[in-house]
């Protein structure tokens, strides 16, 4: 059989037909050893001395096949360098054999790429390869070796040996030109890995001066043949592989390119993309050729104006109808702007180019607009920045100032010109003196004007940039990811050289730490350590710099900081590391009043949470200084707060940490005690680090109890008359013990969950050393029975003696009390007044919610009056925020008993304030979402927000159902009849959007539910609704059959237009989704909804039978009455014969003697039965 070379090493050895040579022999290699292995090349080497054929032997091919696979896979150099020298040898003796010289070479050329293979027997070897065209040889090689030589060979030394050759037999045999240029031609059809090669193949043609002109043939019949047959959008392999070669070769020889381009550029009219795409790159690539040409020539004019010119047409394809060559072509931009290949006075075209595309449909080329953007600012900063000795960006505070100060400098020299005028005819000065004068005014205007057009320029790309970043903080919340990433990057850039606008992309860049996506993660947590901590020389200035960013953020920016700063030197970023001293250089600022400490101290407690062993005795010693100086002069709550956060991160299983904590939680109480009545409203914020604080210590239950004594107000002195007659700091005195008493209802209540859980913990301990319990103690209850009684004390003292008896006795009616009469108050005020809470009522609001979630019976007693304060109009916003997410809190805490207010709680869903459905979106959510209530009341209610006036609701109520999906697939599904009925107008997107989520192995039952309810709805909404969502479901043929089976229940629901209409479509669009089998049910169902208002279908059929009989004329009439007449005799003469036969049958059988009564009944039925089926035959 003829050798071939095949596609892969691997492919000789299938086994499928073929007409060419394949390896059959079994592999007895891998059962040699290592001496075998050399005895048989030793054989191999003096066989082949004698007969250089002997590899056309099938098995002497087929041994040296599977010994070269093995040498691969098990490196023996040895074997290699032996086999390398035999093979060269043999190889040149084979030049008149062509097989033997194609199975010699492909074994050669396996073998040299193989592993480990070096030295000078590759040398020779490569040497003897480059010979091989002078023999004749090159010759023997037919289409398939030189496509096995230039896709297979991935070696480096190899393939610029085979490069060699080929270019050496083409200036020797230039007859085989054509055939080259054709089999390149047919490689780029048929293989996807042959650019790279072919690429190199003709850089080093281009290179060589005999072969010039064949680089140039080959690339025109590349482009020429392979566009020709491509004139539509198909990507097909050809098309591929060309642009792929136009990319890398032209960035090679973009000389050739630039000759060729006026030939070429006509190649933006083809409709194929890849092909537009890739002539943007030759363009990109001869321009950057030009520029740096005409700077190595001192500015040649004739370069750059063509460069110029290129330019021009490259920008001019930012509109491409196809998206991936827009994006392309912005790529192709932001390449030449960081190379700095483009004129100045493109800028302004490629920025606005940039803002247009960030609003592109496309994903692709709204990445690529935010990278070209990027490198738009980087240019304006090279060119108008970093050109007049400055790194960071001019604000634009900045650049008025300078055009202030410009224009005051050109009024001067008008002012000193007309000044040197008066002089000059006076005859102060001579007429050299004021020429000379004139020059330097002159010299000086000009450089100003020059200046101002900088600034103006300048200025117009800071009014655009605000406007671009507007556009960037949108793609900030986009799904794509590419979106959100390349925001971040740029955002990231703009905030390191201080952009005046860049701070407010930053603040979102940090909310972006907690999105879901762990590559936008990723890339936040990477661009804040660029930021502030990869600069480890500096550690304070890394220190400070943090300082001022947590100084200027809010709460949300405050978690983030601390969320991305927590990741450090964890799995989730383990190469980021901070800096070594960075905590002794951070507590170092402690004190000092240059330094913001607020800021100072929670960077600290960032810190802490790391690892809290930074903390030691010395700096404990410091803060307890810090404390006793508060207690002489007013304190700063914040920095309380955060101190007694620090002191919660001790380690408290150290006896000498408990007693310093102890120490603190009492300066702490005694500054709470001594500013009880303070105005400050940070004194709440520090009562609840305070109490957290004393609940980490031993026997907390003690230390509340001495502090509420502290603040305690007598219950039977505070009548509702007197607690009018407060003054102010009675009144915040009054407020804050309130507060405290729910800190500590709080914290009692997480005391009790402890408990219950160490309860349960000494039950299964006590289980196990027990083991099996005997007959007579599950009789009595065992140990589960004694376990639930300790659980029920507990409960017990929870519900009724800490809020309603005991601790807190004498706050639980006094916060009743304030209430009421606020409500009150309420009822009696008019509309128009000012609805703004005091703070007493506000506490009293929260301190009562929190004593609900200690106590059951207290919840149930007082829970309607949150309800009542819902409803009240005269409350603020932030009341009834602070009230719903208390209730959320409670539907938790005590199910069965709010839950009979959930009418309530649904109907904020739909309440007017737009704030108050965010927050009960946001509540039902949690709710929903963290399993603490069922989700299938609320699945009937939070869909209709999916049309919700504000864009923040609508895309939590689509989060919501996402998250939702995900956790329970057919939540959703099951809940769409529900849903149906609280939308209470027919609304088209909310439905559109709800089918999204529609199961399709319940599409069957759903529309049968949707049809029973079709039937016997009166509700003209969700009629209306229902027959939407028809045309919006994935529906079967099955599915089909359920509006068949049900048409007589919503066939009269049919009359309203808009119904019908819905039908129709349905009809339409079953037409062109169902397969050709549904043809006949379609064909029906349509029949009954063109006539639903016929009685039924089959009275349509029968009236139309009935017009077909009226139509005929009067002699068919007479016709079929002689017709029938004729049938009537014959039927009456078949009846009278049946008859007859019949009476014979019955003569016979009376006859049978032996037959008793009974067997004589049944033969009389069954002739019976048989006259009647003849009859009915005859009749038929």
């Amino acid at each position: 059989m003829n050798f071939k070379f095949p596609g892969t090493y691997a492919e000789l050895k299938d086994t499928n037909f073929s007409e060419f040579y394949r390896v059959k022999s079994k592999n007895s290699v891998p059962n040699m050893d290592d001496r075998l292995i050399f005895i048989k090349i030793n054989q191999f080497q003096e066989e082949f001395h004698q007969m250089p054929t002997l590899i056309e032997d099938a098995q002497n091919f087929d041994f040296l096949y599977y010994l070269v696979e093995y040498l691969d896979k098990h490196s023996n150099q040895k074997a290699q360098f032996q086999l390398i020298d035999i093979f060269s040898f043999q190889i040149l003796k084979l030049h008149n054999n062509s097989k033997a010289f194609q199975m010699t070479l492909f074994l050669f050329l396996n073998l040299l790429q193989q592993k480990q293979i070096q030295g000078p027997q590759v040398k020779r070897a490569l040497k003897q390869l480059k010979q091989l065209f002078s023999l004749n040889s090159f010759v023997d090689l037919d289409r398939e070796g030189i496509r096995y030589m230039a896709i297979e060979i991935k070696e480096t030394q190899i393939r610029e040996v085979w490069i060699e050759v080929l270019i050496s037999a083409l200036i020797i045999w230039s007859k085989h030109e054509t055939v080259l240029k054709n089999t390149i031609v047919h490689l780029m059809y048929e293989q996807e890995s042959v650019v790279p090669n072919l690429s190199k193949f003709l850089v080093a043609c281009s290179k060589h001066d005999k072969l010039k002109s064949y680089t140039i043939d080959q690339l025109g019949l590349l482009i020429n043949f392979i566009t020709e047959k491509s004139t539509n959008q198909t990507e097909s392999l050809a098309v591929k592989n060309l642009r792929e070669l136009l990319t890398i070769s032209s960035k090679e020889m973009p000389k050739i390119y630039y000759q060729q381009l006026s030939s070429m550029i006509g190649l933006y009219d083809n409709e194929n993309y890849h092909i537009r795409s890739g002539l943007s790159d030759v363009i990109t690539n001869v321009i950057e050729y030009l520029v740096k040409e005409s700077k190595e020539q001192n500015d040649d004019e004739v370069l750059l104006l063509n460069a110029n010119n290129l330019t021009k047409s490259l920008i001019s394809r930012h509109l491409d109808k196809t998206a991936l060559c827009r994006s392309n072509v912005l790529q192709c931009l932001s390449q030449l702007l960081n190379l700095n290949c483009i004129q100045k006075i493109h800028l302004p075209t490629i920025f606005s180019i940039s803002q247009s595309r960030l609003r592109d449909i496309s994903g692709y080329a709204r990445k690529s607009a935010l990278q070209l953007l990027k490198s738009v600012s980087r240019c304006y900063r090279y060119i108008y920045v970093q050109s007049q000795g400055r790194d960071k960006f001019w604000s634009s505070k900045e650049i008025g100032e300078q055009i202030k100060n410009n224009q005051l400098e050109l009024d001067n020299i008008h002012n000193d010109f007309q000044r040197l005028d008066l002089q000059f005819q006076e005859g102060n000065i001579t007429e050299d003196q004021i020429n000379d004068t004139i020059k330097n005014i002159k010299k000086r205007t000009q450089e100003i004007q020059k200046g101002q057009e900088y600034l103006d320029e300048y200025s117009k790309f800071l009014d655009g940039m605000k406007i671009a970043i507007n556009q960037v903080l949108q793609l900030c919340q986009s799904k794509n990811q590419a979106d959100v990433i390349h925001s971040i990057k740029l955002f990231a850039y703009l905030s390191k050289y201080d952009f005046e606008s860049a701070n407010i992309g930053l603040r979102r860049m940090l909310l972006l730490v907690w999105s879901q996506d762990k590559s936008t993660q990723q890339e936040v947590i990477k661009k804040f350590w660029k930021l502030y901590l990869k600069d480890n020389k500096n550690t304070k200035q890394i220190i400070l710099s943090i300082i001022d960013l947590i100084s200027t953020s809010n709460q949300k920016e405050l978690l983030s900081i601390e969320k991305i700063i927590l990741s450090y030197e964890t799995e989730q970023a383990p190469n980021y590391k901070l800096p070594n001293k960075a905590f002794s250089t951070l507590w170092d600022l402690f004190g000092r009043p240059e330094i913001n400490q607020r800021s100072m101290l929670i960077f600290v407690r960032i810190m802490l949470t790391r690892n809290s062993s930074y903390f030691n005795m010395e700096k404990i010693k410091q803060i307890q200084e810090l404390l006793m100086a508060y207690n002489r002069k007013d304190p700063d709550w914040i920095i309380i707060k955060e101190l007694s956060l620090i002191l919660s991160k001790l380690d408290r299983n150290q006896e000498k940490n408990q007693i310093h904590i102890n120490t603190q939680i009492e300066l702490l109480t005694r500054l709470l005690v001594k500013y009880k009545d303070i105005q400050d409203m940070n004194y709440f914020s520090a009562c609840d680090s305070i109490i957290q604080l004393i609940s980490l210590s031993y026997n907390p239950e003690s230390k509340f109890e001495a502090l509420i004594k502290q603040f305690e107000f007598e219950q039977h002195s505070k009548s509702s008359m007197e607690l009018e007659q407060l003054s102010n700091n009675d009144e915040m005195h009054l407020t804050h013990a309130i507060y405290i008493a729910g800190c500590i209802s709080l914290q009692l209540l997480v005391l009790i969950d402890k408990t219950h859980r160490q309860l349960k913990q000494l039950k299964n301990d006590r289980e196990s050393q027990i083991g099996k319990e005997q007959e007579i103690d599950k009789i009595s209850g065992g140990l589960e029975g004694e376990f639930e009684r300790i659980h029920e004390i507990v409960n017990e003292i929870q519900d009724l003696n800490l809020v309603q008896q005991n601790l807190l006795s004498v706050f639980s009616p006094l916060v009743i009390i304030i209430i009421e009469d606020c409500l009150v108050d309420m009822e009696n005020k008019k509309s128009s007044c000012l609805n703004q809470q005091s703070p007493l009522v506000q506490v009293c609001l929260i301190t009562m919610c929190k004593f609900m979630c200690l106590s059951e019976s207290y919840c149930r007693q007082h829970i309607e009056m949150l309800f009542n304060i819902m409803k009240c109009p005269l409350f603020d916003q932030v009341v009834k925020n602070n009230v719903l997410i208390s209730i959320g809190d409670l539907l938790h805490m005590w199910p069965n008993t709010v839950q009979k207010f959930h009418k309530q709680i649904y109907s904020n869903l739909l309440d007017s304030n737009g704030p108050l459905r965010r927050v009960t979106l946001l509540v039902l959510t949690h709710l929903i979402l963290n399993d603490m209530i069922k989700s299938k009341t609320s699945l009937s209610h939070i869909p209709v927000l999916l049309n919700d006036p504000c864009q923040q609701i609508q895309s939590m109520a689509r989060y919501f159902l996402n998250e939702l999906q995900k956790k329970e697939q057919r939540a959703i599904s099951n809940a769409v009849p529900d849903i149906i009925l609280n939308i209470h107008e027919h609304n088209e997107i909310i439905i559109s959007q709800i089918s999204l989520y529609i199961d399709k192995n319940l599409v069957e039952s759903i529309v049968e539910k949707l049809v029973n309810i079709l039937g016997i709805s009166q509700n003209q909404s969700e009629i209306k609704n229902i027959s939407i969502l028809f045309n919006y479901m994935n529906l079967t043929q099955t599915s089909l059959q359920r509006f068949l089976d049900g048409w007589e229940q919503y066939r009269e629901k049919l009359k309203d237009q808009f119904v019908y209409n819905q039908f129709i479509s349905l009809i339409k669009k079953l037409r062109r989704t169902l397969p050709q089998e549904s043809r006949i049910v379609i064909d029906e169902f349509e029949m009954k909804i063109e006539n639903y208002d016929k009685e039924t279908f089959e009275n349509r059929r029968r009236e139309k039978v009935s017009k077909r009989k009226n139509g005929k004329t009067q002699f068919q009439d007479r016709d079929d009455k002689e017709l029938k007449e004729n049938i009537s005799n014959v039927k009456q003469q078949q009846r009278r014969k049946v008859k007859k036969k019949d009476e014979e049958i019955l003569e016979i059988e009376s006859n049978s003697e032996q037959e008793t009564s009974q067997a004589q009944a049944m033969k009389l039925q069954t002739n019976q039965r048989r006259k009647r089926k003849h009859l009915q035959k005859n009749e038929d």
